[in-house]
């Protein structure tokens, strides 16, 4: 995973995600042991900011059937 696709994914979403912020998901997600960009950005955006999960519907179906 590297900051370049953390922020072309953030981008999709139509967020707003400045060097800092990428560095900030990579970080969590280097953690956390999260290697999936899709689960490293919600898993983020989650904790901290609590974006709408409507921003990627089909990521959120695919994770509820998951579960």
């Amino acid at each position: 995973m590297t900051l370049t696709e953390i922020k072309q994914y953030t981008d999709k979403l139509g967020l707003t995600c400045d060097q800092e912020a990428c560095e900030s998901i990579l970080e969590s997600a280097n953690e956390w042991g999260i290697t999936n960009i899709k689960d490293a950005v919600w898993d983020f955006m989650d904790f901290y900011e609590g974006i709408s999960h409507t921003r990627d519907p089909e990521y959120w179906s695919q994770r509820g059937e998951e579960d």
